[in-house]
């Protein structure tokens, strides 16, 4: 192996030019497996690609070998976090802080993973350590933030993006959480950096960076109803995140669903159910208002907010092996036993203990899980099932305007997704007619219109006594022209209308899936 091929390697990784150091790192890899360097390198390329899944085992094979190294253990952390798999990065970061606990990095991490944990106390100490290491991180200021707004401190967390914005106004993490600020003239310095990175940038290029400064550029022109410059910035820079959607696989997928989980799947196994009543599953197309069915419902004493639980999504990848809509997972759910399903099961369980011991109910708003609901229901037959619905143009437009990680293939282009949506009706129809459980159709549109009757049905359904405390989230978060909800903000009834000339092609596949 040459050392010298290796520097090369890394001085590309430097530079940012990744696309160049992966084939050099790959045949670095072929030649020794184990080489400590190399493992690092790729990793770091995946990462830079958007690939955390893939970085993971290199970065782990890394960290193995560096013991000492405190940027090795915190990257694998960074991976693992990234990859959603927030408890199994603690200890990697905490290593890395006991290795050099005055890094920004470090403690940035940490704080960040803290924060994806819903730690919100520990990833503010995090992020401010960080300062103190590096007064000058933007990063940090952009995690300071992100964690101010989630206590709902609003003035704090804007002081944070302002101050993000002055140490790196160039920085696209800074960017794009910048255009989301209420300071109207902050956004206007948002949108012309953004427009001015755009403008070296040809149309159509393939990178999530851009694609994600592009999305944040529309979003501020959509606010201002500049229907043909947003637009422009949703539909011409997108090919960076989104690839490999397969209508005909999915089809299958789908089809062999209905195949395999027949009522009679479901009656020759009653005795894998758990006792459980506390998990509270919200499912259906994300846009669709699932958070703010979780922000009505967690404003209830008895409820807390549990946002996504990736214990299932971690169960279906390791059944499949990373294919989740492949032949693996209908070979693996026929062959499950009682004792593997409800280890499955307590595991999950466990999960929401960590989260919170005390409540009587955790809400998870996993929102795709409704593609595995099978095995929720099969677990869990005394938990409640909430189905969140919304007009599918309404839906359509807003995940279109949305940038979603790269798993979210569906979402490349219009046809696509008008496709996955007629899917996903599909299976819902199914899921209705053959699980043990009973799911309760929310309509986004009604709750935004009868915010009260439609908040007591959600807490009668969850089998709890009213609380007033639940019609807390449309006092604070509904805004003319839109609904904020988590951290996005969902257009208003019939918004797309305004773009109806643009999105025919999303029109035309909802209206053929519907047929």
């Amino acid at each position: 192996m040459s050392q010298y091929t290796i520097d090369r390697a890394f001085k590309l990784i430097d530079s940012q030019k990744f696309a160049e150091a992966m084939p050099l790192l790959i045949d670095l890899h072929d030649q020794d497996p184990a080489n400590a360097r190399v493992n690092y390198g790729l990793g770091l390329a995946y990462l830079f690609f958007g690939q955390p899944g893939r970085a993971v085992p290199h970065l782990a094979s890394a960290a193995k070998a560096a013991k000492k190294e405190a940027a090795v253990h915190t990257t694998l952390a960074s991976a693992l976090n990234l990859n959603a798999q927030s408890e199994e990065a603690l200890a990697p970061a905490r290593k890395g802080v006991a290795l050099d606990g005055k890094s920004e990095y470090t403690q940035r991490v940490l704080g960040q993973i803290y924060a994806d944990l819903r730690k919100p106390v520990m990833a503010k100490q995090a992020f401010e350590r960080a300062l103190i290491a590096e007064p000058g991180s933007a990063r940090s200021q952009l995690g300071l933030y992100d964690v101010e707004r989630s206590l709902g401190h609003t003035d704090a967390a804007e002081e944070c993006i302002h101050a993000a914005f002055e140490l790196s106004p160039d920085d696209a993490l800074v960017l794009v959480a910048a255009a989301n600020s209420s300071d109207e003239s902050l956004k206007e310095n948002v949108l012309t950096r953004i427009e001015r990175i755009l403008s070296t940038v040809p149309e159509g290029a393939a990178h999530p960076e851009i694609a994600k400064l592009s999305f944040a550029a529309g979003n501020i022109l959509n606010d201002r109803q500049d229907v043909e410059k947003a637009f422009h910035y949703f539909d011409n820079y997108r090919a960076g995140l989104y690839r490999g959607y397969q209508p005909e696989h999915y089809e299958w997928f789908v089809k062999t669903c209905k195949t395999v989980f027949t009522e009679e799947f479901f009656n020759s196994r009653k005795d894998f159910a758990l006792s459980s009543g506390r998990p509270v599953f919200v499912v259906g197309m994300p846009q669709s208002g699932g958070s703010l069915i979780e922000m009505v419902v967690s404003s209830h004493p008895d409820v807390t907010a549990a946002e996504e639980v990736q214990a299932f999504l971690q169960t279906i990848g390791e059944f499949t092996k990373g294919q989740p809509h492949g032949p693996a997972l209908f070979d693996q759910a026929l062959a499950l036993d009682k004792r593997t399903a409800q280890r499955i099961g307590r595991k999950y369980l466990g999960s929401l203990d960590k989260l919170d011991k005390r409540s009587k109910l955790i809400i998870d708003t996993t929102l795709l899980s409704f593609e595995y609901l099978w095995l929720l229901a099969l677990l869990f037959p005394n938990a409640s099932f909430i189905h969140a619905t919304r007009s599918a143009a309404d839906t359509c437009f807003d995940l279109y305007r949305t940038p979603l990680p790269a798993e979210h293939t569906y979402n490349a282009d219009q046809s696509s997704l008008g496709h996955y949506h007629g899917q996903y009706l599909e299976l819902m129809d199914h899921w209705q007619n053959v699980l043990p459980v009973t799911l309760l159709d929310q309509s986004f549109e009604t709750l935004v219109a009868d915010p009260e009757a439609e908040s007591r049905t959600l807490i009668d359904h969850l089998g709890l006594t009213w609380n007033d405390s639940c019609l807390a989230p449309f006092d604070k978060e509904s805004q003319e022209g839109s609904v904020t909800t988590s951290q996005n903000k969902l257009s208003m009834p019939g918004t797309w209308k305004d773009y109806g000339s643009q999105i025919q092609p999303m029109l035309k596949a909802l209206e053929h899936s519907s047929a």
